[in-house]
């Protein structure tokens, strides 16, 4: 991307975190934003990582956790700060699919002209005060940070979704209740089939 389109992200990410109302439907219509809305997602994942990884050079685990020691903790660790983003982007995509399609047709008929990459869009600026999970490595902070970090991301999904899909209050919480379970299980099973790949291919 060059400066202009990186300017336009940024700013983008900082409305959405601020709860900007206006910002999910002007992302849900730009057709030209879904890469924009994978860039937030993939940078959301990264900071988490990021943030993982330094605890885990901050707290080490316990030395029983890995069977064969220092190498396969380090292993481990590594595998999770280049899958985080990848597994990110799946749960983003499971999470908009299923969202899309409880919204669209199951809780309002008036929806049903609204595609999945505009639920997409605004869903992946949703992600925006993952950023923060950065700073979860700081002793006695991170889990306060998380916490904070999944309730604001809880808020911006609503509006997300409600402005999105031009839905009332209570049918976005509908399309949140109906559409979380399903894409969690998703998530974490196809979640589950590529870090289990990865760690085999490591051990090889």
């Amino acid at each position: 991307m060059n400066d202009a389109p990186q300017g336009q992200l940024v700013n983008r990410m900082i409305r959405a975190a601020r709860l900007d109302r206006e910002l999910y439907a002007e992302v849900a219509a730009d057709t030209t934003a879904t890469q924009q809305a994978t860039f937030a997602v993939i940078i959301a994942a990264l900071a988490a990582a990021i943030g993982a990884f330094i605890g885990f050079q901050v707290e080490p685990p316990d030395p029983g956790t890995f069977s064969t020691g220092d190498q396969e903790a380090d292993d481990a660790n590594l595998v999770w700060l280049i899958f985080t983003p990848i597994l990110s982007v799946i749960a983003w995509l499971a999470w908009a699919g299923v969202a899309w399609f409880a919204g669209t047709r199951l809780i309002s008929t008036d929806a049903q002209d609204v595609g999945f990459l505009q639920v997409a869009r605004a869903l992946g600026f949703a992600q925006a005060p993952g950023v923060l999970n950065v700073a979860t490595f700081i002793p006695g902070l991170g889990v306060i940070v998380q916490i904070g970090v999944w309730l604001w991301a809880l808020a911006t999904s609503f509006f997300a979704i409600r402005e999105s899909m031009r839905l009332a209050n209570g049918q976005a919480i509908a399309t949140m209740i109906l559409g979380f379970i399903p894409a969690f299980i998703i998530g974490v099973v196809i979640g589950s089939v590529l870090i289990a790949g990865a760690y085999a291919g490591a051990a090889t």
